[in-house]
This record gives structure tokens, C-alpha cells and sequence, in this order.
């Protein structure tokens, strides 16, 4: 096997963990229906991961590795606090919407009673908090108070995964239709409330209601 046969096969067992584990959980999937989808033998999960536990601690260190470059990419560019909250939702909606199934397994399919999932866990999300404390400092935030980095650091990508998570009931219970412009409305609101508050909402729903009333008027 050439190295990039070794590389795609690699790969395949990653792609085969996440689209397993997204559907039917880490505990319900074992290494031969890995392998199965996959089409490689078993003991390439050995091979390259270890187990299966290799593969879902590899798949949780990729999306906070992406979710953390996003963050410091726009972080980087010294914009003001609302374009940047507005650049980091755009991006993350993005990227979660192209890897809904990587992002479904790393924040909602955590065993944390398994030692080694625990640990790459908390080893990502603190290199994310270390990584940003200059955000938090940036806009006034205080970076050593474990209470706000517990409340906003995860908030922003936990409630767009949330989203993701639920769309099917979602789209039955609103009958909407997700496309393009149902996430340009998404991230303006998703902007808003990360921003300024539900009073900021609530103020920017008034002033719509107000722009509709003169325009029909």
C-alpha cells in the first residue's frame, strides 16, 4: 500500500466514524461496522487510532482545531466587537453547516466516563480558552473569571450546534425551508443576540414592525 493509500484509508475510517457516530451514538458503533463502511480491515483502526476511541479522540481534536482557527482568524483582524461577533457567527454557521456530522459527534457525542475522551475534551477547550483571552480582554471581558469563560465561551457554538442538531424538528414544527437566506436572517439574529441581549432583539424586532407599518401605510 502506497503512502497515499494509507493516507485515503485513514481517512475513510475518520469520514466512517463521524457519519456512524452522528447517527446512531459512540456506544451503538463497534470497529467492525467501522471497518464495514470504511473498506478497510480492522485492524487498520488499530493501525491508525488505537480503537475506537482513537478515532472519536481524533475527531473531537479536528473540529475544536478548525472551531478554534475560525475564532482566531477573525480574532486577527482588529475589527469592531459587533463585526467581529457578526464574523465569527457567519463562520461558524458555515462550517457547521458543511460539517454538521463532525460537529454533531465532537460537542454531543462525548462519553466522559472513558479517561482519554475526557482529557482530549478538556485539553481542547482549554488551549480555545487560552488561545482567546485576548478577545475576552479585547472587549472588556475578564478572561480570569471562570463564570464568564464557563457562560460565553461555549455559548455561541453550542447554540448553533443545537440548531443543527434539531433542525428535522425544526423544519416540522416551522415548515421552513433552510437555505440561503433562511441562515443570512439566522446570523443577523444570531449577531444581534450575542451582542446586545434579548433587549437588543427585542429593540431590532420593534424597529421592523415599525419600518413594515410605514412602508404599508
Amino acid at each position: 500500500m502506497t503512502k497515499e493509500q494509507k493516507k485515503e484509508a485513514k481517512k475513510r475510517i475518520l469520514d466512517a466514524g463521524v457519519s456512524l457516530f452522528a447517527r446512531k451514538g459512540y456506544d451503538a458503533v463497534g470497529v467492525r461496522e467501522i471497518a464495514k463502511k470504511a473498506k478497510v480491515n480492522i485492524s487498520m483502526i488499530s493501525y491508525y487510532f488505537g480503537g475506537k476511541v482513537g478515532i472519536l479522540k481524533e475527531i473531537i481534536s479536528e473540529f475544536h482545531d478548525q472551531y478554534y482557527r475560525i475564532v482566531k482568524d477573525v480574532d486577527e483582524k482588529n475589527l469592531s466587537f459587533e463585526q467581529t461577533i457578526q464574523l465569527i457567527v457567519r463562520n461558524l454557521v458555515d462550517f457547521v453547516r458543511t460539517n454538521t456530522a463532525l460537529a454533531m459527534v465532537a460537542m454531543n457525542t462525548i462519553p466522559l466516563d472513558i479517561p482519554e475522551i475526557k482529557e482530549t475534551k478538556a485539553e481542547k477547550v482549554f488551549e480555545m480558552f487560552k488561545g482567546i483571552n485576548g478577545l475576552f480582554n479585547r472587549f472588556n471581558l475578564d478572561s480570569g473569571d471562570a463564570v464568564q469563560m464557563i457562560v460565553i465561551g461555549p455559548a455561541l457554538i453550542s447554540t448553533i450546534v443545537t440548531h443543527f442538531r434539531f433542525k428535522p424538528i425544526q423544519k416540522d414544527v416551522f415548515k421552513f425551508t433552510f437555505d440561503d437566506a433562511f441562515y443570512e436572517h439566522y446570523i443577523e439574529t444570531m449577531t444581534t443576540l450575542f451582542t446586545y441581549g434579548i433587549a437588543g432583539l427585542a429593540a431590532q424586532t420593534q424597529k421592523t414592525k415599525g419600518d413594515n407599518n410605514e412602508k404599508n401605510s
